[in-house]
């Protein structure tokens, strides 16, 4: 049986439709931000951000909370789009997944 997108479903109207996405997005936002806080913590534990700068191409001078704030950005960028791409594909039906895949 394959699921129906919510928008479809006559059961909610436009204003609901938008609050499940709201919803949805600020779980995904929370999870990565801590998700990277944990990240930046063991990944910081074991490298020096100065030192991983100065064996870097660029030639940019940056204290320890720079190079934290910078590396935590990045993890949360990364894992908000892998939470994304993982939110859009589970919010898609069965059908159409299959259609894109090419199997039934």
């Amino acid at each position: 049986m394959p699921t129906q997108p919510i928008t479809k479903n006559k059961n909610f109207n436009a204003r609901q439709v938008k609050r499940i996405f709201v919803r949805r997005l600020g779980i995904v936002i929370w999870v990565s931000f801590l998700v990277a806080a944990v990240q930046s913590m063991v990944f910081f534990a074991l490298f020096d951000p100065v030192y991983l700068w100065q064996l870097s191409s660029w030639h940019i001078d940056i204290s320890y909370w720079q190079g934290y704030a910078m590396g935590f950005a990045c993890f949360w960028a990364f894992l908000f789009a892998a939470g994304y791409v993982i939110g859009i594909v589970m919010a898609l039906p069965r059908a159409q997944l299959a259609k894109r895949i090419g199997t039934k």
